[in-house]
C-alpha cells in the first residue's frame, strides 16, 4: 500500500508540471520504474490532450493489461474505443480492429470495394400487419427498430445510387439482397433447435456470382466474396462469427446506428 501511495504522489507531482511534454516525460519515467497500470492510463490521458492519438492508444492498451480492478480496466477499454474511433474520424486510420464507426462514416469508404451486411430481425411485417402478402421484399419485411432505422438512413442518403451494396444475413435464407422476397419464419442463428442456415452454405453463397444493379441501366456481375472490406451493421456476436467464417480474408469494420 505504501508503494501505491508513493506512486500516486509522484504521479501528481508530474501532473503539476505546466509543459505537456515534460508531464509526459515525467510520467513515462515513473511508469518505467513501476509498470503501474494507473500511471499508464494517465500517460494515455496526457497524450490524448495533445492529440497524439497513436501514443495514447498504446498506453491505454498497456493500462488495460496492467490494471487489477475490473472497473479500472473498463475505463481503459472505454478510452481505447474512443481513441480508435477518433483515429478513423481524423483519417489517421481507415480500419482498426474493435472500433465502431457511425453510419455517416460509411460514405467515406470506396463503394466498389465495400459490402454492408446487416442481420435479419425477429420482428417482421406480419406481426404488424397480418394481412401483408405472404412474401415481401426483405428490406420491408424486417421491422426491428435498428434495421428499420438503417433502411431509412440508407434511403435518405441514397447509398445504392452512390454504388454501395448492402445485404442481409437471414438465419433462414443466408445472405440475401434487400429486394429478395421472404416469407414468415422464426429461426435464430443463436438457437440450434431452429436449424438455421449452416456455415458451409454461407461459405458457398459468398462464392456464387450475383447480378448487382449499380445504376438505372447498369448491371455488374460480382461475387460477394470479391468485396475485401466488410462493414457489419448492428451485428450480434453470433452474426459476426458466421460472417467472419464466410469471409475469412476480409477487413472488418463495425457500424452502429
Amino acid at each position: 500500500m505504501g508503494d501505491l501511495k508513493t506512486t500516486i504522489e509522484r504521479m501528481k507531482k508530474c501532473q503539476r508540471i505546466k509543459e505537456p511534454e515534460k508531464v509526459i516525460s515525467c510520467l513515462i519515467e515513473l511508469f518505467s520504474q513501476t509498470n503501474d497500470g494507473w500511471v499508464a492510463f494517465n500517460i494515455g490521458l496526457e497524450y490524448e490532450k495533445i492529440d497524439r492519438l497513436e501514443e495514447a492508444l498504446d498506453f491505454y492498451q498497456k493500462a488495460e493489461e496492467l490494471m487489477p480492478l475490473p472497473d479500472y480496466r473498463e475505463s481503459a477499454r472505454e478510452a481505447i474505443s474512443r481513441i480508435k474511433t477518433r483515429l478513423i474520424e481524423t483519417g489517421k486510420a481507415e480500419y482498426i480492429e474493435g472500433a465502431t464507426i457511425s453510419l455517416s462514416e460509411i460514405l467515406k469508404f470506396d463503394p466498389t470495394k465495400t459490402l454492408l451486411i446487416i442481420p435479419c430481425t425477429s420482428e417482421k411485417v406480419w406481426q404488424i400487419d397480418p394481412t401483408a402478402p405472404d412474401f415481401v421484399p426483405a428490406r420491408y419485411a424486417y421491422r426491428g427498430k435498428r434495421f428499420y432505422n438503417f433502411r431509412l438512413w440508407a434511403e435518405e442518403n441514397q447509398i445504392e445510387k452512390k454504388g454501395f451494396i448492402w445485404i442481409i444475413l437471414s438465419a433462414k435464407y443466408g445472405f440475401i439482397e434487400p429486394w429478395a422476397p421472404i416469407g414468415r419464419y422464426e429461426v435464430s442463428l443463436s438457437d440450434p433447435r431452429g436449424f438455421s442456415i449452416s456455415a458451409d452454405t454461407l461459405k458457398n453463397q459468398v462464392k456464387q456470382k450475383r447480378w448487382w444493379r449499380t445504376g438505372p441501366e447498369s448491371l455488374v456481375e460480382k461475387r460477394i466474396a470479391d468485396f475485401n472490406s466488410i462493414i457489419l451493421i448492428n451485428c450480434s456476436a453470433s452474426h459476426k462469427d458466421r460472417i467472419k467464417e464466410a469471409f475469412p480474408e476480409a477487413l472488418y469494420h463495425e457500424a452502429a446506428g
